[in-house]
């Protein structure tokens, strides 16, 4: 039988093949982009991501060039209305870190690399299917076709790992179902250099009327190269040109990049099909208020190589669904509280938000950001540091790498 096969070379991908390559297992990982992408929907790295990439090394030169947010503050009529901090919120990383998806995905590329992985760019998946009667499949038969035309190549595997984006092939071959919902307004985002007070160690979100809002946080690809005298900030917003709601600084020069997309709270009926799993996008799909997209999918990559590993990929769907779709769910309402047009929203974002906050739902708010709001199966991977941290934890937060479901 022939290498398993990963389809998608993102950050999802690339973090699966990595996982396993450790392992001493090694997947063919192909793509279908001919050069890594420079722009970057994901912003940042979650205590739980920094976490399980901490053995890889890929963490160490994330903290080296990433910026720490250390909280969020919303922001409603010229003045702060809430002030939300990560503190204590891990044991070793209390904080969010800025960095761009973009970095993320080299970084892990090159971690790949450094363990003998490769990526092979400009192939697409076109076709698969399981093969065998045990389980839907004993195997799978996939069809890869090159960018520019050439002949197809069928080749099989004993498994194969769909990270191949919200649009998956993988998924419309398998004929699974993608449930969920989808906002009616475009969402709009820039990327632009800012002249600002705002603190570049918080996330901010601004509230206007008639449920109109932004997210404003800091970019950064490396903090050693980043220009102080020229910082670049995300504005993402639920109203066309979100630069123009802008209000606490002013924009210098025409924004770098701006985009537009509409939001949607998706997940795979099943993350599974005999032979052929889904992770990241090709799995759940939500807005990025949760900053979970990237990091929600790193987890799913981890938790796939240590079954992978441990031949007990049969688990995989009973494991990861139920995680999935809850965030899925949380992203939703969090997105929903802070954007969506209808009266009882509106009440709750004026009157009822700023008193939630001072209750435990403040906790459950930082958990769902910081990616601990469930703990990873006690069996999968338990280094003994990491354990000892784990139980340094606060009594009633959740243990980080230790514990079960």
């Amino acid at each position: 039988m022939n290498q398993p096969l990963i389809i998608g070379g993102g950050p999802v991908g690339l973090g699966a093949a990595l996982f396993l390559a450790r392992q001493g297992q090694t997947p063919r990982i192909v793509e279908m982009r001919s050069e890594p992408s420079t722009q970057s929907r994901a912003l940042a790295v979650n205590p739980r991501t920094l976490t399980i990439l901490e053995p890889t090394g890929v963490t160490a030169k994330m903290l080296s060039m990433g910026k720490p947010i250390r909280g969020m503050q919303m922001h409603r009529d010229g003045r702060v209305v809430i002030n939300l901090s990560l503190d204590g919120i891990h044991p070793k990383y209390p904080f969010m870190l800025a960095l761009s998806q973009a970095t993320t995905e080299r970084l892990l590329q090159e971690a790949l690399v450094e363990v003998g992985g490769t990526v092979e760019r400009g192939i697409e998946l076109t076709e698969c299917r399981n093969v065998g009667d045990h389980n839907f499949g004993d195997h799978v038969e996939a069809v890869l076709e090159r960018a520019g035309g050439g002949e197809p190549q069928t080749v099989e595997a004993p498994w194969l790992l769909a990270a191949d984006g919200a649009h998956s092939t993988a998924r419309r071959q398998m004929n699974i179902d993608f449930p969920g919902t989808t906002f009616k307004d475009q969402w709009y985002l820039a990327d632009a250099v800012l002249k600002t007070t705002m603190s570049e160690d918080y996330a901010h979100i601004y509230f206007f009327d008639k449920s109109a809002f932004l997210f404003v946080m800091r970019v950064v690809d490396d903090a050693r190269s980043d220009d102080p005298s020229r910082p670049v900030w995300r504005i993402l917003g639920n109203r066309p040109d979100p630069c123009s709601y802008f209000v606490d600084g002013e924009l210098i020069g025409e924004p770098l990049w701006q985009s537009n997309f509409h939001v949607s709270h998706r997940i795979d009926a099943q993350l599974s099909l005999g032979q052929v799993y889904f992770a990241g996008d090709a799995a759940h799909i939500h807005s990025p208020m949760g900053a979970r997209g990237m990091n929600l999918g790193l987890e799913d990559a981890f938790v796939f190589a240590q079954l992978a590993g441990q031949g007990r990929l049969a688990e995989y769907n009973s494991l990861r669904h139920p995680v999935d779709a809850r965030v899925v769910h949380q992203v939703d309402l969090f997105s929903r509280m802070f954007a969506d047009d209808a009266w009882y929203f509106d009440f709750v974002r004026r009157h009822v938000l700023p008193l939630l906050i001072k209750t435990p739902f403040q906790r459950r708010i930082k958990r769902t950001v910081s990616g601990l709001d469930h703990e990873l199966p006690a069996d999968l991977m338990l280094p003994a540091k990491c354990c000892a941290e784990s139980r340094s934890s606060a009594p009633d937060e959740p243990a980080i790498l230790c514990g079960s479901h």
